[in-house]
């Protein structure tokens, strides 16, 4: 039973890498083709509508379902619960969005916010759908028909973002492109899942998932209402330019997130649902999965930062280059995430969710007090407000894993340090070859050259501090290469 689930887990996670890399590429594409026709007043407007659905959708459609990955003796009462409280739910803000809208576009002091919330009011109702046959497919580790769904919406979502955006040149072509990916998102997880809805459930199944969906909900309104301070506040006070840069930072580090540490944190809460009553093998899951993620993580964060100069103009244009220093501190903010993106999903897959809300309620009170502290100054005041904050969290994160699962804080803090270090040592020869090249070629060449060089120097630099590590992490990579994917599974996790 162990070793099976620990096999599908590796599969889930090396399918769901898949996935999230064919989908980072796909939309950082996009987002190259659309940052270059759109301004960052286009993304601020965007990112204003995103801010105001950001509670509603918690509520509609982001927590009641993570119950049905989480109970082990799953009925279908339980199924029909959580799918009818998502659509009552989602009616009743759809409602309330419609009636406030001309409000909230006064408060943003934009007009032409009055039909973009409006029309994006639908996804509320989307989303509701869309909840229960992902939570399904996820329970049960079914991550090759995730993989896919993630594919074909980037995809649709690339097509129409750029179709648009040549067309409009306004925010509307980002509504309609986000829009376009919850659609497919919605027919094909439902398709895949076999699911139909049905309206067959007791109060008692729905009292029996009411306490993991209180503090789970509770937990998720208070994250989001963590991002709507940070970015109302950005938007209100220094103006939609510098909240599309904001949201610029915000979006490249979730890319990035999604991409190199998502796929293993993603079965973190399945995982240790089913293994909360045998915490030898959770440990090893966990451990085993931070080390992984730490090995591309914390060389994609540390050259993306160092990068950050030459890359963003050549990349997005010289209208994003204001918004570089802010997206070097949030790219920064990634080195954290090979540790606590397993948190919560092992405190929720154990049932711990209070700790989940504390933990996210004392970030939400951090981030009032450090925006609101920052704001004033400028936005790189506020990313680095916001950088101290999670160092914060993090902490108490590691504590509650530790409280909860008995796993110790060191093993958290010290997972992937041979990772950390060849990073930094990448880093700093990135660095010196950047001033050493300077202006004296072509900003894209040199961009080729420094990737190059980041590449050589992490592989030397973890082949000096782990010289086995490294072998192992080689062997898989290339039989990878050669389609033997569950031997290369078997080499990475025995490297770690």
């Amino acid at each position: 039973m162990t070793q099976s689930l620990l096999r599908r887990a590796g599969k889930a996670v090396a399918l769901n890498a898949l996935g999230n890399w064919f989908g980072m590429a796909g939309s950082m594409l996009s987002l190259v083709f659309i940052a270059r026709l759109l301004s960052p007043m286009d993304f601020g407007i965007f990112g204003m509508t995103l801010v105001i659905f950001s509670i509603p959708e918690i509520f509609a459609s982001g927590s009641l379902n993570d119950a049905l990955i989480q109970r082990r003796d799953l009925q279908a009462g339980h199924i029909s619960s959580v799918f009818m409280q998502s659509l009552v739910l989602a009616a009743v803000f759809w409602l309330g969005i419609n009636f406030a809208a001309p409000l909230i576009a006064h408060a943003f002091d934009h007009a032409e916010l009055v039909p973009m919330i409006r029309l994006f009011s639908i996804s509320l109702f989307i989303g509701a759908l869309t909840s229960v046959p992902a939570a399904l497919l996820q329970r049960d580790l079914r991550y090759s028909e995730i993989t896919l769904v993630d594919v074909m919406g980037t995809i649709v979502a690339a097509v129409v973002g750029i179709v648009l955006a040549f067309t409009l040149q306004s925010a509307w072509a980002l509504i309609y492109m986000e829009l376009a990916r919850r659609v497919v998102r919605l027919i094909a997880f439902t398709a895949m899942a076999k699911w139909r809805p049905s309206f067959k459930s007791s109060w008692a199944e729905t009292r029996e998932l009411s306490r993991f969906n209180s503090f789970n909900m509770a937990t998720k309104v208070v994250v989001a209402a963590d991002g709507t301070v940070s970015r109302g506040l950005v938007g209100a006070i220094l103006g939609p330019a510098a909240l599309g840069m904001f949201n610029m930072a915000v979006r490249l580090l979730d890319q990035a997130k999604a991409a190199f540490v998502t796929p293993f944190a993603a079965v973190s809460l399945p995982v240790a649902a089913q293994t909360q009553h045998d915490l030898p093998t959770l440990y090893r899951a966990i451990e085993g999965a931070m080390k992984l993620a730490a090995l591309i993580a914390y060389p994609t964060f540390i050259g993306a930062c160092v990068l950050a100069p030459v890359a963003i103009p050549v990349v997005f244009g010289d209208q994003w280059v204001p918004a570089v220093p802010t997206i070097q501190v949030f790219l920064l903010m990634g080195l954290r995430t090979p540790t606590t993106a397993f948190n919560s999903g092992v405190l929720n897959g154990v049932g711990r969710v209070d700790w989940t809300f504390k933990i996210s309620l004392v970030g939400l009170v951090l981030t009032v007090l450090a925006v609101g502290a920052t704001i004033h100054i400028g936005l790189e005041a506020v990313a680095l407000a916001m950088f101290a904050q999670t160092l914060v969290t993090w902490a108490l994160g590691a504590y509650a894993v530790k409280s909860s699962i008995g796993f110790p804080m060191k093993r958290q803090v010290i997972a992937g340090s041979s990772a950390f270090l060849a990073s930094v040592i990448m880093g700093v020869i990135v660095w010196v070859s950047m001033q050493m090249i300077q202006d004296s070629i072509h900003a894209l060449l040199e961009m080729v050259i420094l990737v190059s060089v980041g590449v050589v120097s992490y592989v030397g630099a973890l082949s000096l501090l782990s010289p086995t590590l490294a072998k192992r992490i080689v062997q898989a990579l290339i039989m990878v290469a050669q389609g033997r994917r569950e031997e290369a599974i078997t080499i990475a996790k025995g490297a770690v």
